[in-house]
């Protein structure tokens, strides 16, 4: 069996994941998104757009990054939700996914932050980061869930006391466009800045195999190209995979 970290996970589709939550942030902002409500613990979530037919979704939700536990539960794992089935389905691939490779981030309830956000066990960096470590916990889980059920969206929301609830969805109003070297340069350098990926190397291999389903060129050792329609971004990495440089040169855009 391969070994396969949580992080691993979170590597190969966090530029993706990041990708989709820009386009969900635009598209809403497009439709003039004021606030959303639910009544049934995520069982459905309607959207509220002024001018506009507001939108329910039928969505499953998967947990919630609370920093003031300094954890992230699970929802199968709270007494206080009754999972409907589309909450189940995720739930059991999910859970199945971790045992088979001995992932205990996806079989166990509650996770420490520590355990997804290494860097929070530091005390300054916790501090000064409450709120900003719980919506990064809550980023690197929707990524994980994302790639391990295919479910196309996802959002997370403040619910009160910097505690943030990830719920997933599938939308055909939210279907993502065309790859694009600027996007993609964009997104790449937010989820290295923003803590979300560890391995950089993996990072835009996984997200040229499973987003454009080609594969990176290298043209120098320790240098990889990837090619789009509207141009090209040449990445270096040092010796840990760790972004050093990245260069594009961009033909048009679609």
């Amino acid at each position: 069996m391969t070994e396969l970290t949580f992080q691993d996970i979170v590597d190969d589709g966090a530029i993706l994941f990041l990708e989709t939550h820009q386009m969900q942030g635009d598209r809403f902002e497009e439709w003039g998104y004021e606030r959303w409500n639910t009544e049934d613990q995520f069982a459905s979530v309607e959207f509220h757009f002024p001018g506009r037919s507001s939108k329910h979704l039928h969505t499953a939700f998967v947990g919630t990054s609370a920093p003031g536990a300094k954890s992230f539960l699970w929802a199968w794992a709270n007494p206080n939700v009754a999972a409907t089935p589309a909450q189940q389905e995720v739930f059991d691939q999910v859970v199945a996914f971790g045992r088979h490779y001995g992932i205990e981030e996806l079989t166990n309830g509650e996770i420490p932050f520590t355990a997804i956000v290494p860097a929070y066990a530091d005390e300054e960096v916790r501090l000064s980061a409450e709120k900003a470590g719980a919506t990064l916990v809550a980023f690197k889980i929707a990524t994980a869930v994302k790639m391990i059920t295919g479910k196309a969206n996802h959002f997370t929301s403040d619910i009160g006391g910097g505690s943030m609830a990830v719920v997933a969805y599938d939308n055909g109003h939210l279907e993502l466009g065309p790859p694009s070297a600027l996007t993609f340069q964009m997104r790449l350098m937010e989820a290295v800045t923003g803590g979300m990926i560890e391995d950089h190397r993996r990072a835009v291999e996984s997200y040229a195999r499973f987003r454009l389903q080609t594969p990176v060129t290298e043209p120098s050792p320790g240098t990889v190209e990837v090619t789009f329609d509207d141009g090209r971004a040449t990445i270096a990495f040092d010796e840990n995979n760790r972004l050093t440089t990245m260069n594009a040169s961009l033909t048009g855009s679609n």
